[in-house]
């Protein structure tokens, strides 16, 4: 004879909402040693990460989905070029979330036309600079190529530039200009007028400069080979770069981002100009493994840096 069903459950324990301190989203093979400098100096302060990887996006959404998982800080490096983390990022604005840096702010930044035209009116220093449309009669162009001046600098208006994709930075014609239009087809550029660095000792005086979470980390940097050198303290009183400080904690306070970059140069008679506005997503790679990669010192504050403001943030 069979035997009955039992009319008594098992109740299942509803599993509790886990929140982690710093979770990490990233996609990038070259963001891997980054990510496990920030993940291992979480575990050293005590604070629990989390990262996300394109491996484990959907089961993190299905957690967050079911309010099974949260961060007090959040650290996006992936939405920019992979738009399967926009749904991971909308979700998380609707929890009590920390973002470095929070989305509203960085879709400003995209677009350098606008940036342009902000700086103009805040009267910040940047080279002569115009949009090409494509509907741009040939007079037109010319007109703007004749103010910019030649050789010019091609470079997208929006988005990011990943490796100086789309940048062109000595163009000598209107047809390299057309020529670089039909190679990126999906972008607006600007002309700008490229700027003649000086020289500072032996070095020309462009620079690089980062702003993490009020510190401001300035670097030599040359743009046509991308090589990396730290700026002392020595150096800026030596050379009086000052300004290089001043001009980043303007942008800083236009935007209010927690992590960028810009870049500066200064021409002869000691006129400084902002080169590229503001990039968001900086790339960290390290000197020691990349000739072009950013000093491992560097690296290195920015990240201790990043991760003491964490720290901070869940002591609240």
């Amino acid at each position: 004879m069979a035997g009955k069903k039992s009319r008594h459950t098992v109740e299942v324990a509803e599993t509790p909402k886990k929140v982690y301190d710093f979770g990490i989203a990233w996609n990038w093979e070259f963001d891997r040693d980054l990510v496990n400098q920030l993940n291992e100096g979480c575990l050293k302060k005590g604070l629990k990460p989390y990262l996300i990887h394109p491996n484990n996006l959907y089961e993190a959404l299905e957690l967050i989905k079911n309010d099974k998982l949260g961060f007090r800080c959040f650290f996006d490096r992936a939405t920019d070029t992979d738009h399967r983390f926009y749904e991971l990022i909308e979700l998380l604005q609707d929890e009590d979330t920390e973002f470095i840096n929070h989305p509203d702010r960085i879709k400003w930044v995209n677009d350098k036309a606008l940036i342009h035209m902000d700086f103009i009116i805040n009267k910040m220093p940047v080279p002569e600079t115009f949009i090409y449309y494509p509907t741009d009669d040939r007079r037109t162009v010319l007109a703007k190529i004749k103010q910019v001046g030649i050789p010019f600098v091609i470079k997208p208006a929006h988005g990011v530039e990943i490796g100086g994709l789309g940048v062109l930075v000595s163009a000598k014609s209107i047809d390299d200009l057309y020529n670089w239009h039909n190679r990126y087809r999906n972008f607006v550029f600007l002309l700008q007028r490229q700027v003649h660095p000086c020289l500072l000792g032996k070095r020309a005086a462009y620079f690089r400069i980062y702003h993490i979470l009020g510190k401001i980390i300035p670097v030599w940097w040359d743009p046509l080979t991308h090589v990396y050198e730290a700026v002392t303290d020595e150096e800026i009183s030596r050379y009086k770069l000052k300004t290089l400080l001043t001009l980043t904690e303007k942008i800083a306070r236009l935007y209010k981002l927690c992590f960028f970059s810009t870049e500066i140069a200064i021409e002869k008679g000691r006129h400084y100009f902002i080169v590229d506005y503001v990039n968001d997503q900086c790339d960290m790679r390290r000197k020691s493994k990349y000739r072009d990669g950013v000093c491992d010192e560097v690296v290195d504050k920015i990240v201790e840096t990043l991760l003491n403001g964490v720290s901070h943030k869940c002591k609240k």
